[in-house]
């Protein structure tokens, strides 16, 4: 989402959705559509998790706000969790933080100076947004012996990660850039 100053969305409808704001801004949120505004002050790294609701949205500040966010699709079956689950907050907190989390979803952001890797962990069906950085290299099951495979990243993408797909499923990684790694990925719980 990309909100210029003044801007003003028209009357619409959400399920549940995570939100990650990549800048602050000043919002007007009427909820529903036509009641009086609620002005908000959100900051940079925020990351609320909405209810299922009608609203309206106006950008009350000076300065573009940007945020990404996910809402389930309506025929999403559930994941479940891989055998012998391992959390990336739990086995490398030094990388991976929790900044938002509700029944169906977490929000988490990975930081990793370069050079630097985790551990070995799973994720379940995920969508990934790059911030920072400018490669990575994965190594499928963790395993470190054998050559990783390194992708170029860029600002601003989206990656779709699904548990089917054999990389993102199980996993290490190494900030193999130049640049401090940081994305934002929406994890599904179920």
């Amino acid at each position: 989402m990309n909100f210029p100053p003044g801007a003003k969305d028209v009357p619409h409808e959400h399920p549940i959705h995570s939100m990650y704001f990549l800048t602050p801004v000043k919002l007007k949120i009427a909820e529903p559509p036509g009641s009086e505004p609620k002005e908000i002050e959100v900051p940079a790294g925020a990351a609320p998790i909405f209810p299922a609701m009608a609203h309206q949205v106006e950008n009350a500040g000076t300065e573009a706000g940007r945020a990404i966010f996910v809402e389930p699709y309506p025929n999403c079956q559930p994941c479940g969790v891989p055998e012998g689950y391992l959390s990336p907050f739990e086995v490398s907190p030094e990388c991976y933080k929790k900044v938002g989390e509700d029944d169906s979803w977490v929000t988490g952001v990975l930081t990793m100076e370069p050079g630097a890797k985790d551990l070995v962990h799973h994720h379940r069906n995920h969508l990934i947004y790059v911030e920072e950085g400018d490669e990575v290299t994965i190594y499928p099951g963790g395993d470190e012996s054998k050559e990783g495979m390194k992708v170029p990243l860029h600002i601003g993408s989206g990656i779709p990660a699904p548990m089917s797909a054999a990389p993102f499923a199980k996993h290490t990684l190494l900030n193999s850039g130049t640049k401090t790694l940081k994305m934002i990925f929406f994890e599904a719980k179920k």
